[in-house]
């Protein structure tokens, strides 16, 4: 019996990362991969009875748990993200490259899918990024251009395609209203944003706690605000998976400081606005270079809208070419995985 070891940043309530992982199950599920998923995880998480394939959880930092998992693995799979990189902290690199090492050393086949890399605050991090990226068992599909040139210099088993978490939406049927989703994870003149969104009066204000952990009390306080100066509804921070997909895409507009909230927005046809950052910027002009809806504070989200409304940017037709190219790039990841196993 196969066994798959998938690696991620999964079950810390993050839509973004559990939206990847929901997403790579279904590509196993439609590959009808009938071995053991094993899945390292700190926190419970349900999941369907209905894959074609056994789930096992391996305790995420038991050392000797994962190192086994490793072992038995017939592939180890990175699934989904920018895991690779020193932003968030140099122990959350050295967790994904100690992994991939000892695969290296197990001479195991390793995957990098939907993933970019970076950003670096250490070199460290970075020449030992490349040290995995010279193993020559390695293959990947990734996410962004920067992090394709990057690697391609060092690892030719790699190709291009784009982020998939949206995949496990291509079934989901939505119907749009006067809604505004937000997702607030920066600091915010929440004045100033008020006073810009109570400009669409009719509309009704959805706070998305994108990371459930992080970003729940900053928006607690600007539903508050909202409720307190303007007449608008304004409902309180949404953290649930299934409650977030459905209020993106039923909204017209969809605001977001955080990634994979600005990908659902244009997957379900939204006005997208965009925080400037440069995974979000990588990622999302991977899609379509055209798209220049970033804000940076503030001040420049009501400019943005703006602007986005006087060039009449079609966010069907960028919705039609993000469709098109996660199905081809979930082709191109079931090719190769069946290609290795």
């Amino acid at each position: 019996m196969k066994k798959i070891l998938l690696v991620g940043y999964y079950g810390y309530k993050n839509y973004g990362d559990d939206l990847l992982l929901n997403s790579f199950l279904k590509i196993f599920d439609e590959m009808k991969f009938d071995g053991v998923i094993l899945l390292p995880l700190e926190n419970k998480l349900e999941f369907s009875s209905n894959y074609t394939f056994d789930i096992q959880i391996v305790p995420r930092f038991n050392l000797y748990e994962i190192k086994k998992a490793i072992k038995e693995s017939d592939l180890v799979v990175f699934g989904g993200g920018n895991l690779f990189q020193t932003e968030t902290s140099y122990r959350s690199f050295l967790y994904y490259y100690c992994i991939a090492n000892v695969a290296a050393k197990e001479n195991k086949t390793i995957l990098l899918l939907s993933q970019g890399f970076g950003s670096f605050k250490k070199n460290k991090g970075v020449k030992k990024l490349k040290k995995i990226l010279c193993y020559p068992k390695l293959y990947g599909i990734l996410r962004d251009k920067t992090s394709y040139e990057f690697a391609t210099k060092i690892n030719k088993n790699l190709s291009l395609g784009v982020d998939i978490g949206p995949y496990v939406f291509f079934d989901y049927e939505f119907k749009k209203t006067d809604k505004i989703a937000i997702c607030l994870k920066e600091d915010h003149d929440l004045e100033l944003l008020i006073s810009f969104l109570s400009t669409f009066s009719n509309f009704t204000i959805s706070t998305l706690a994108i990371n459930a952990n992080q970003d729940i009390m900053k928006n607690y306080d600007f539903v508050e605000k909202i409720r307190k100066k303007t007449n608008m509804k304004a409902d309180l921070p949404i953290h649930d998976f299934q409650k977030i997909t459905e209020e993106i895409a039923q909204s017209k507009i969809v605001i977001s400081d955080r990634l994979h909230s600005s990908l659902a927005g244009i997957f379900f046809e939204a006005k997208t606005l965009t925080y400037n950052n440069i995974k979000n910027r990588r990622v999302i002009k991977n899609i379509k270079e055209d798209y220049s809806f970033f804000y940076k504070n503030t001040f420049e989200i009501p400019f943005c809208y703006y602007d986005l409304i006087d060039s009449k940017y079609d966010f069907k037709n960028l919705s039609a070419i993000y469709k098109d190219k996660i199905e081809k790039t979930v082709f191109d990841i079931k090719k190769l995985i069946q290609s290795v196993l």
